[in-house]
């Protein structure tokens, strides 16, 4: 199983632009909200797929960055 898995960044909550590889030391799923450091600072992504092959990405497979990690879930009205 790969560690590589593809984001979207997120504009006001909805998914947008292309998907990017990251690496992720952690257990995601698709749909998790995740944090990548970018040259922005801090960025809330997107997981879209996971499992990524190694051969799709082993033209760039040295600049690929690790995720920060899940984004803590915020309380909602459901957790009364």
């Amino acid at each position: 199983m790969s560690n590589i898995i593809r984001c979207r960044f997120l504009r006001d909550g909805e998914p947008y632009g292309r998907e990017y590889s990251y690496l992720t030391k952690e257990p995601v799923a698709v749909g998790d909200i995740v944090e990548a450091d970018t040259q922005r600072g801090t960025a809330d992504l997107v997981v879209t797929a996971l499992n990524v092959p190694e051969a799709e990405v082993e033209s760039f497979k040295d600049k690929l960055k690790y995720i920060v990690g899940k984004k803590p879930q915020e309380s909602g009205e459901n957790d009364r």
